[in-house]
């Protein structure tokens, strides 16, 4: 089989790494408005992996284990401060994008078609907490581009090794990733026949197993796999019925372009398989259909799975997908011969339509000025050092969440004053940020008590946890007081047993915080400034 022709080694890597370059200092200086609160799940779990607490043994987690993994050992790195989560998060952008850019040459060889695809992927903006939905597609598929090109040994093992960081990062990851990847071994052209494709699929799945098999017995060891799956099954479900997926309607939309792009990801692959059918005849119809189908199948699960509501937050996730398949489907309009004069227009427009929809949902503009790049373009040094210092800060007014954050800043002095390190923090709502502003580990193994995190065993090891440590404090939002009633009934019933209110803070119109103070615990003095119970030593 002939090898798809690439650039020059060079201008490869050139490619690389401006890819790299650009998009890692561009999202870089996105985060001058800081992180959304929902990052902050990854950023406290990270934070308390370095006490030497683990997820699974010691807190819950609903199946990303290598996100909390990535973030704890950014921080060991850069220090317990944002400018850590911001590092990984820019880097594993550009990673992404210089990776997405290899899969399309390796696809396509078209140098052109590669930038259009690294372009579109930084245009679309994905949240920060979405990196690896960009990074982990964009290596698999690489890999799977590279096997079929040239199928080997190495490159097998290399496709066992994607999918199975995938599934560390978020197991349905690995799901998708590794039904494309099972599907490539299957179809790819091989000299060696069904004997061969046999061999290699069992040495995919083998290898995936043996690299995956020290965290299951990892997980077995800590509460057992069985309650492992069950706890990750109750997350997705709860997600699922809180944000499910969505079709918007486009015409009459508030944002038709945007809105638009849902059904464009749906079409996408689905033309992909109908060009497909059309060059059955062509006789490289068995590249084709290696190339096309393994990625048409994980985009439309990604599609299924990603697009939900609110779609502002969800629509780019579907990103990568559709842009190996686009970038597969250009080339085969550059390639035909009969139709040209009709196919090369359409295709153009395609383009151009899509490009807008991908604007529109990432709002290019609106994160162009929030980089500064529109005003200041020239001043690009200026605006690094001050994104730098801005996330070493621990209380830099611009990279505060919540309202509610800012409103808990004078509580957070409070507690470095009157508490110790190895004292916890209660986090009774969606407060996520609380325990990494304050400095202190959440308790009872629950990053927050919210709705996702429920359940009788779940509960039951949240209320013996909690009788275990140190808890000085627990911060109850008022939206959150009912879902603690209903759904952690025994953990509502504690604090109510042994905890009193220490104060009442008045955030917004419908929202109040509630901090409540541990009755049982002998207070070694009073704090001068609020004269509330100190807990250590002066």
């Amino acid at each position: 089989m002939d090898r798809i022709p690439q650039p020059r080694t060079s201008v490869r890597w050139l490619l690389f790494g401006l890819a790299f370059v650009i998009t890692s200092g561009f999202r870089f200086l996105t985060l001058g408005d800081g992180f959304p609160n929902d990052h902050f799940v990854y950023i406290t779990g990270g934070w308390q992996m370095l006490f030497g607490e683990w997820p699974t043994r010691d807190w819950v987690d609903p199946g990303l284990p290598l996100m909390f993994a990535a973030s704890a050992l950014a921080q060991a790195i850069f220090g317990k401060v944002l400018f850590a989560e911001a590092v990984l998060v820019s880097g594993a952008f550009g990673l992404g994008a210089a990776l997405t850019a290899a899969a399309v040459l390796e696809l396509t060889g078209s140098l052109w078609i590669a930038i259009l695809a690294a372009v579109l992927e930084v245009a679309v903006f994905p949240r920060t907490y979405g990196y690896p939905k960009v990074l982990v597609y964009a290596a698999a598929f690489l890999c799977f581009a590279r096997y079929i090109n040239r199928p080997s040994t190495g490159r097998v093992i290399a496709m066992a090794v994607s999918v199975v960081v995938a599934f560390l990062f978020r197991h349905d990851h690995g799901l998708f990733l590794g039904v494309g990847g099972a599907l490539t071994i299957a179809l790819a052209p091989s000299s060696g026949g069904l004997r061969t494709r046999v061999r290699s699929l069992g040495l995919f799945v083998g290898v995936g197993l043996l690299l995956v098999l020290p965290y299951l017995v990892y997980v077995e060891a800590n509460g057992g796999l069985l309650s492992y799956v069950r706890t990750g099954m109750d997350f997705s479900r709860r997600e699922a019925a809180r944000q499910w997926h969505v079709w918007p309607a486009v015409v009459g939309d508030v944002d038709p372009l945007a809105s638009a792009l849902v059904y464009e990801l749906y079409a996408v692959p689905l033309l992909a398989l109908a060009v497909l059918v059309v060059c059955r005849r062509d006789p490289r119809i068995g590249i084709f259909t290696a190339q096309v189908i393994p990625v048409a199948a994980v985009a439309l699960m990604v599609n299924y799975y990603f697009i939900r509501d609110p779609l502002v937050t969800r629509l780019p996730d579907a990103i990568v997908p559709a842009l190996m398949l686009g970038a597969w489907l250009i080339l085969r309009t550059a390639s035909t011969q009969r139709l040209r004069p009709v196919a090369i227009p359409v295709a153009a427009l395609s383009v151009v339509l899509f490009s807008a929809s991908v604007g529109a949902a990432g709002d290019i503009v609106g994160n162009l000025e929030r980089a500064d790049l529109i005003h200041e373009w020239d001043h690009i040094p200026r605006l690094l050092r001050e994104r730098t210092q801005s996330l070493h800060e621990r209380f830099s007014e611009r990279q505060i969440p919540t309202r509610a954050t800012a409103g808990l800043l004078p509580f957070f002095s409070y507690v470095d004053r009157c508490t110790t390190p190895d004292q916890r923090l209660l986090v009774g709502g969606y407060l996520v940020e609380l325990p990494f502003f304050a400095q202190r580990r959440f308790a009872a193994g629950q990053p927050y008590f919210g709705g996702s995190f429920g359940g009788e065993e779940l509960q039951r090891q949240a209320l013996r946890r909690l009788r275990e440590q140190v808890v000085p404090f627990a911060v109850i939002p008022s939206d959150y007081v009912g879902n603690i009633e209903s759904n952690f009934h025994d953990v509502g019933q504690y604090l109510q047993s042994r905890y009193t209110t220490l104060t009442n803070l008045h955030i917004t119109n419908e929202l109040d915080l509630k901090i409540l103070v541990d009755t049982s615990l002998t207070p070694t003095g009073r704090d001068p400034e609020t004269g509330w119970p100190c807990f250590r030593a002066y």
